[in-house]
Order: structure tokens, then sequence, then C-alpha cells
């Protein structure tokens, strides 16, 4: 959420510094100081796995909380009330292994990795997300005052692994608030950083494959919302070669009491440089505003 103001808890951390990490040695997409300087409403670490990786407690306690609907920025979600007192929440799964009120000891298998969020199996990019508050529930200490899961871990500093036939793809997210109108039946570059358009761009001899995942966050929507991306092949002077529109996905006007729609578009792209890739909206039937872009991509450099 853009302009909270993040607040940590002003008591030192008192929690487990043995708790088990979800996935192993993980990379890590994105730190819960990342997620506080963005003001995130939940700020946490996010380690970026593939869909469907299980997930292991990351110490003994009880599951008091369980969602398994992919509504709100959550998407499905496990709570664990840890035997020292603190607790713990896992976001964006894909599915739970275990009901509430079961006692699970750590390291016990509790759940499988997802993207799930915003109504929608594939809201970001493959990840999961685990936030720790210290002594407390979200409830009783508030959802942002949570404290860094990394620095309660067996290995704050993890060799991690070697490079597998199958690697981990790196997790990327952004949001950014646009606030721009957009005029009728015209297509227009969505702007994804103050001075940015761009959601990938890649040099000479360089390949990205991945999954891009556009949220948009619109008002005044007339009837809907066309998004796709478009992909660009340069020369070696870097003018563009070649435009390459992606399928297009049409999202129609959402009525609700705030007049917001959230339009969400998702595809697989390959790029081989030199080359950039954007995304391209256009409102359909009347201007509207597109008040927050929002950019998940999992994706495979090489």
């Amino acid at each position: 959420m853009l302009g909270w103001e993040a607040v940590a808890p002003q008591t030192p951390a008192d929690a487990a510094t043995t708790y088990l990490r979800p996935c192993g040695y993980a990379p890590i997409s994105d730190t819960w100081q990342g997620h506080r300087n963005r003001g995130s409403a939940e700020p946490g670490t996010d380690y970026a796995v593939p869909r469907g990786t299980p997930v292991w407690a990351a110490t003994s306690g009880v599951i008091v909380d369980r969602k398994d609907t992919p509504s709100t920025a959550t998407g499905r979600y496990l709570a664990l009330r840890a035997d020292d007192g603190n607790y713990l929440r896992y976001l964006h799964l894909d599915a739970s292994t275990v009901r509430v009120g079961t006692r699970v000891e750590r390291g016990a298998l509790i759940a499988y990795s997802g993207a799930s969020g915003f109504d929608s199996d594939t809201g970001y990019g493959a990840h999961v997300h685990v936030s720790l508050w210290i002594g407390g529930s979200p409830n009783q200490l508030g959802f942002k005052n949570t404290v860094d899961f990394e620095n309660h871990v067996i290995d704050t500093n993890p060799s991690q692994p070697s490079t597998s036939e199958d690697p981990v793809p790196t997790h990327q997210s952004t949001t950014y608030a646009w606030n721009t109108v957009i005029p009728a039946n015209s297509w227009i570059p969505v702007r994804v950083g103050a001075n940015e358009n761009y959601v990938a761009v890649i040099g000479p001899g360089r390949r990205e494959t991945g999954e891009a995942v556009v949220n948009l966050r619109a008002s005044g929507v007339t009837s809907a919302l066309q998004i796709r991306l478009v992909a660009e092949t340069l020369t070696s002077a870097g003018t563009v070669a070649q435009a390459i529109p992606q399928p297009t996905a049409e999202i129609p006007r959402t009525t609700s009491s705030d007049g917001i729609t959230h339009a969400q578009y998702v595809m697989p792209y390959a790029l081989a440089g030199p080359a950039r890739m954007y995304v391209h909206v256009r409102s359909v039937g009347g201007s509207s505003r597109i008040e927050e872009v929002t950019i998940k991509k999992n994706y495979w450099p090489s």
C-alpha cells in the first residue's frame, strides 16, 4: 500500500534463532527491508521458488489460521502460532496440507508454494512470502509490525547450492503509482517506474525466458481495458528493428462501490537480445485513469 509510514516494533526481537527457511536455501527475491521501504502492508521475506515447492514449518507450533482462496493481495495463506509465542504467516500458496488446530513439528510439510493473489493463481511471480511477529498475532501487534525473518533462521548467510539443470527463476516485483489519464481507444505504453517504460531490456547475445504478470488498478473505466505485451527487437545501433505485439486480453469494467477496476494480464515470453519489452494498455469506450501499476516477473536469464 503506497503512502503508509512503515513502523517497526520498538522492543528488541526475542525470537528463536533456529527457525527453518520455508523451502531450504532458496534465493531471496524481495527482502523484509525492501517491503518496508515501499510501505508494504505486511513486510516479510520473499523466497523465489517454483509453484508446487514443499513448504516446511519453521518451528514447532499450532496452525491457527488458513485461507484457501486466492482473493486479496495475500492469496492462499497459512498461519502458525509457534511454541515460543511468536506468529508466522506463509502467503501466496498453491495449497495447504494441514488444518487449523493441527499441531506441527519443526520441519513438517505444511503447504506447497504458489503465486496466488488478487483472485488468481498467478497474481504474482512464483514465490513464498514469510512474515514474522514477535510475541503476538498481527491482530494484536498490527500487520505492519513484523520483524525480519532472516534474522532468526539457522544460518543468515547460507552457502547457496550449485546451479541445477532446472534452476530456480529470478523473481522481480515493482509497483508504481502512475496516476495518469489515458485517452479512449488508443494504445498507450504503460509507465512502470518514474522514468521507466520497459519491463525487460536484453543486451546483445543475452536471452531471457519467463512469465510476466501485469496488474493495473484503474478508475473511471467506461467499458473495458485491453492489455498486451509488445516485444521489440533492436538493431546494433539501438533502434527498433521490429515490434511484435503479443495476444491482447480484455478486462471488463468492474462494477463496485469504489469504481475501481482491477485488470490482470499474464503472458509467458522469450527474448533474445538486443531486445526490450513493454506493456500496452487501451481504454475501450472512453478515457480512464490508471492509478497503479504492478509488474511481477519470474524469469531465467542466460
